[in-house]
């Protein structure tokens, strides 16, 4: 939440494309990431409940950012992929976050900037060991 809090503080070329909430932003980006995604993965990678990752399917559904593919192989499930004007607003969210990192980033030199990423890199494993309960 505070990223979005800091983001929506920036100059307005380094603002988000469109109005989102995290939820949104974050389905974007997985099914950017993973085209083809079920619900029930989608509802582990958000970590939410089956109804909020519903309600997030039906917002994006009916703003024409996502669509529902029957699976062939089970033709009860669906799969989740983004549209074309998914796909387009998710490049253009992509774009805007690398420039929003080179921005905040701007403000460390090289040196800084690589003890960063490996502090964030030791905290990003730590995480996943807390996920997958090896903790």
């Amino acid at each position: 939440m505070r990223v979005m809090l800091v983001s929506e503080r920036t100059p307005k070329d380094h603002q988000h494309a469109i109005p989102y909430n995290a939820l949104d932003f974050n389905t974007i980006g997985a099914l950017r990431a993973s085209p083809g995604m079920r619900a029930a993965e989608l509802t582990n990678y958000l970590g939410v409940a089956p109804t909020t990752t519903s309600s997030v399917i039906a917002r994006l559904t009916k703003r024409g950012l996502i669509e529902r593919k029957r699976d062939r192989a089970d033709r009860r499930a669906a799969s989740l992929v983004l549209s074309e004007a998914g796909s387009a607003l998710a490049e253009t969210l992509n774009r805007q976050d690398i420039k929003n990192m080179e921005f905040f980033l701007s403000a460390l030199n090289e040196n800084e900037q690589d003890t960063l990423l490996d502090l964030l890199g030791k905290v990003t494993a730590k995480v996943g060991q807390i996920e997958r309960g090896s903790d």
